[in-house]
């Protein structure tokens, strides 16, 4: 029937382009009007509901008498005027942006979450009877759904869980609008956005949390070199140790250090350091040295150092 409709409305207007030219032609008025009177009435179905164009990724869902009696295009579609009407439906995925909104975590921080839905429609006329709006439905649903969640979940998880949380909606989303002919392509969560003061503190903490890293770090490498110079040390005697005490003195003469610590009992250091020389400095004499200025030590170690030298 929609066929027959559609040709006969062709050959009218074949027809009467015909009898238009020859009117116009000829010169006759009368048949000029009919003719043009005949081309604006099929100019003016083409134009309204009767003729519809539908794009390849396009379908007319039609009622008649408001009846749902099919799905067409696409293409050219014919709708019998005052008798069928139409809802025109896109097939391709569709965007559907959720607002930002505000929840409260299971550890009471507001946080903001902002979220995407990506929908298409698979099934025409169920999206158009089961439904009256299901864009609408769907980031209702979500929006419900976010604040269940983000309850559940510190902000911490939620900030970790991104991908866990967008895959939960999703899925549950799905199965919400399955009998609708709606295909969930994807949720995601766009930007879990803090307070200020809140990201300021997460900051300073991670930066705690590193430096603390660091001391530790630093601490085990000086264990080891602890450990290390105990093996070596762990065979020689007095003599020997005091021997590489005043070597260290030494050294620290060059510098500009006025006064000596050493992490040994300074009265057991004073002993070895003056049986080394020899008893030539009393044990006391060395004592006082160790714990005030030690000029005249390094003085008496270094006379020792050139008798060696010159022996």
């Amino acid at each position: 029937m929609r066929a027959i409709i559609f040709g006969g409305l062709l050959l009218a207007a074949i027809i009467g382009l015909f009898f238009f030219i020859w009117a116009a032609v000829n010169q006759n008025l009368l048949v000029f009007a009919a003719s043009l009177l005949l081309l604006a009435m099929i100019y003016g179905a083409a134009k309204s509901n009767m003729l519809v164009q539908l794009m390849d990724y396009e379908r007319a869902v039609v009622f008649r008498f408001g009846k749902f009696v099919g799905v067409r295009g696409p293409g050219w579609v014919f709708i019998a005027p005052f008798v069928e009407e139409y809802v025109r439906v896109d097939l391709r995925v569709q965007t559907v942006d959720i607002a930002p909104q505000k929840v409260i975590t299971k550890d009471n921080i507001q946080v903001t979450i902002d979220a995407v839905i990506y929908l298409r429609v698979v099934d025409a006329a169920k999206a158009v009877l089961a439904v009256q709006d299901y864009k609408s439905a769907a980031v209702l649903y979500i929006e419900s759904k976010i604040r269940e969640i983000a309850g559940g979940m510190t902000a911490e998880e939620i900030i970790s869980n991104v991908d866990a949380i967008n895959s939960q909606l999703r899925k549950d989303l799905q199965s919400l609008v399955s009998d609708w002919g709606v295909e969930v392509v994807s949720v995601e969560l766009k930007s879990v956005q803090l307070p200020p003061e809140l990201m300021e503190a997460m900051h300073e903490m991670r930066e705690a949390e590193q430096h603390k890293l660091a001391t530790i770090q630093r601490a085990e490498a000086e264990k080891a070199t602890i450990e290390a110079v105990k093996q070596a040390a762990k065979d020689l005697d007095d003599r020997v140790l005091a021997y590489y005490y005043i070597r260290a003195l030494e050294k620290i003469a060059e510098g500009r250090a006025t006064k000596l610590v050493l992490p040994l009992e300074i009265s057991t250091l004073s002993q070895s350091i003056s049986s080394a020389l020899g008893g030539a400095v009393s044990p006391k004499r060395v004592e006082q040295d160790l714990t005030g200025k030690y000029a005249y030590l390094l003085d008496e170690f270094k006379k020792m150092l050139q008798q060696k030298k010159s022996s």
